[in-house]
């Protein structure tokens, strides 16, 4: 597989910006960032090859070896990043955990302490029992979402850029594409 990156100059590499209808082509990718923001691309990444086409005025003999190292940087960091947010999620996590254990907890203890108070009627009783119960188990339901399907994304986003760091790299000079700016003009 082979993704090629057309870019206007090479510190746009890693810039994230939007579409611009009037110099991108359609279907064209314009910086890593974007790469990163493609669905389910990791796998396909393995053994792949990023083109990079920079204007020629952008191009030196260095221009490669700066561009390989700049993308083990940009990886490095976005994997460092992805650690230190599921850092943060383990401790986000924990903590709602134990905030909802508790107030299940509480809620199953008002529960049956309404079941024991015979002062009030029978329907009374079984409705705020259980409704003690439903509201336990509905504060139990973000912190089980999140401990069964919180860090997916932050595991999915590591592998995506340890995926985009392990790609081959080429640079090359882009086609003349004077004659397409002169149309948009």
């Amino acid at each position: 597989m082979e993704l090629t990156i057309r870019v206007r100059a090479l510190s746009d590499l890693f810039s994230e910006r939007s579409f611009d209808p009037l110099h991108d082509d359609a279907g064209s990718l314009w910086s890593v960032a974007q790469i990163a923001r493609l669905p389910d691309v990791p796998s396909k990444l393995e053994g792949a090859r990023l083109r990079v086409l920079l204007p020629a005025s952008e191009i030196s003999p260095q221009t490669q070896m700066q561009i390989e190292r700049a993308l083990a940087r940009y990886c490095a960091h976005e994997i460092a990043d992805a650690r230190m947010r599921l850092a943060v999620w383990r401790r986000r996590a924990g903590i709602l955990l134990l905030w909802s254990l508790g107030f299940f907890a509480v809620s199953l203890l008002l529960s049956a302490g309404v079941q024991q108070a015979t002062f009030l009627p029978e329907a009374a009783r079984t409705l705020a029992s259980e409704t003690l119960v439903i509201a336990g188990w509905v504060v139990m339901w973000l912190p089980m979402d999140e401990l069964i399907w919180g860090w997916l994304p932050i595991r999915d986003r590591q592998r995506m850029f340890r995926a985009i760091g392990s790609m081959r790299i080429t640079t090359e000079a882009a086609p003349d594409t004077g004659a397409k700016e002169d149309l948009a003009r």
